[in-house]
């Protein structure tokens, strides 16, 4: 996976938890009786939060260990030209 792509997907996973917020302001509270389509809507959205926070995780967990890798690399670098 290049550095583009994470970019990308980490902005793109970034944009949807932004554009999640701003939708579950509109939803009714808990406490509001709901239709079933209301109802359908909160789950979605409920659903691809924890989607998008597991896709965050993911891309996170690479970012560490790639530069964990990259310092790996560098002390056997330095190792070798002493």
């Amino acid at each position: 996976m290049s550095v583009n792509t994470n970019l990308r997907k980490a902005a793109l996973a970034i944009d949807a938890l932004r554009r999640s917020q701003d939708a579950s302001a509109n939803l009714k509270p808990l406490a509001m009786p709901m239709s079933d389509d209301e109802l359908r809507q909160r789950a979605e959205l409920i659903e691809k939060v924890i989607r998008t926070r597991d896709k965050l995780k993911l891309l996170r967990d690479r970012s560490e260990d790639l530069r964990a890798a990259l310092n790996r690399f560098k002390v056997r670098r330095d190792r070798q030209r002493a």
